[in-house]
């Protein structure tokens, strides 16, 4: 079903990604959610990612000439040359790393400035680069510290604004990956360009969006996405850690089914004794 709304991901380099895209897609086909869903992968990797989900409904968008992790890791900031792209209004990237506990339409209600919702975390200037601390001190030696952000999920309207922010950060990116060594892929120049260009918002999407945490958890606060951050490539360790959160899901879901069976019954069983009392 098209709609005006678009969720994509991207699975490139490593093909045991296309198994955990698989828990990504079904998560999302659950919540019933009518939002067209992309991928964009190689022909290759659409091939084998249908044989694992058959019947998917999403849409695909492909290129086949992304090899190596610098080129995947970026490829999330293509979005904007998708041939149909001019269809939709605001558009959600995720992780192929996550999974959907619920409908993520209140992530695109949510989605109101000309802004990139992000989810903040850690610092700008922690020395350990991932926030893009040399970017940031390149640019004023006396920048303030602040939050960073992590672009595991990235919510925007489609427009100019935002297009032209991905190409100026891609530049950047591809410029540096020819010159020096890249530290930590992507996530530097996210953090430089959306922070350094005041065109983030890394607040609202906290309240629908956690990494690692449990079943329990992201049911009981009501989250809609959870991430599986770590070491990107190490396809393995997600795959053992999107199993585990698959499985205590869905015995959480099924305790629930249980209990509001149990509740329907003795509804059921009040109401009947009600009548037997008139």
């Amino acid at each position: 079903m098209s709609s005006k709304y678009l969720i994509y991901t991207c699975c490139f380099h490593q093909e045991i990604y296309t198994e955990i895209l698989s828990y990504l897609v079904n998560s999302f086909k659950k919540t019933n959610c009518d939002v067209d869903f992309l991928i964009y992968t190689t022909g290759e990797y659409k091939a084998l990612f249908e044989t694992k989900c058959p019947n998917s409904g999403v849409k695909y968008f492909e290129k086949n000439f992304y090899k190596s992790m610098n080129q995947a890791r970026i490829s999330k900031l293509d979005i904007f040359d998708y041939p149909e792209i001019d269809h939709y209004e605001k558009i959600i990237y995720i992780d192929a790393d996550s999974i959907f506990v619920k409908d993520p339409v209140q992530m695109f209600n949510a989605i109101q400035e000309d802004m990139i919702y992000v989810v903040g975390e850690g610092n700008i200037l922690h020395e350990a680069e991932y926030w893009g601390r040399s970017l940031f001190l390149k640019e004023n030696a006396q920048y303030s510290d602040r939050e960073g952000i992590s672009s595991c999920i990235m919510g925007f309207k489609n427009i100019p604004t935002i297009k032209k922010m991905f190409i100026k950060t891609k530049q950047a990116f591809y410029l540096d990956m020819y010159q020096n060594k890249l530290k930590f892929y992507d996530q530097p120049f996210l953090n430089f360009y959306f922070i350094h260009n005041n065109l983030c918002d890394p607040t609202t999407f906290k309240q629908f969006v956690k990494s690692r945490v449990s079943a329990e958890v992201a049911l009981k606060e009501g989250l809609t996405v959870v991430h599986f951050a770590g070491c990107p490539g190490h396809g393995n360790v997600k795959l053992e850690l999107l199993k585990e959160f698959h499985d205590q899901l869905a015995s959480k879901n099924v305790s629930k089914e249980q209990t509001i069976f149990r509740l329907q019954q003795q509804m059921d069983d009040l109401r009947k004794q009600m009548e037997s009392l008139q």
